[in-house]
């Protein structure tokens, strides 16, 4: 067959049937890399983004409710509690191989907020 057709597949009835398959198809699964740890790796980091802003917007509006402009005292204090906590999500929701290799190992303690 020609360099072009990578595969051949017949429908017939409902069921599909590879009639044909050349050597070097880059389609074929077995050769495509899986995106799977990747994309929970993402995921893992975008839920400790939202921790990080949520633990944030309530340390915001508890700082907020004091009189005057003492919020504006304790915003990098809150930012970086809120930090601390979604570093603290993030290793914990990752494999135990992998919190070995994050800048706040298991080894280190949070304070407890």
């Amino acid at each position: 067959m020609d360099k072009l057709v990578r595969r051949v597949t017949v429908v017939q009835g409902g069921d599909a049937k590879v009639v044909y398959k050349s050597e070097d198809d880059p389609l074929d699964s077995e050769d495509r890399p899986s995106f799977k740890k990747l994309e929970e790796g993402v995921r893992h980091v975008l839920k400790a983004q939202l921790v990080a802003a949520q633990e944030a917007y309530e340390r915001h509006l508890e700082s907020a409710k004091k009189e005057g402009n003492g919020w504006m005292e304790d915003v990098p204090g809150n930012l970086m509690k809120a930090r601390k906590k979604a570093m603290k999500e993030l290793r914990e929701t990752m494999p135990k191989d992998m919190r070995k290799r994050m800048p706040f190992g298991p080894g280190d303690k949070d304070e407890e907020d």
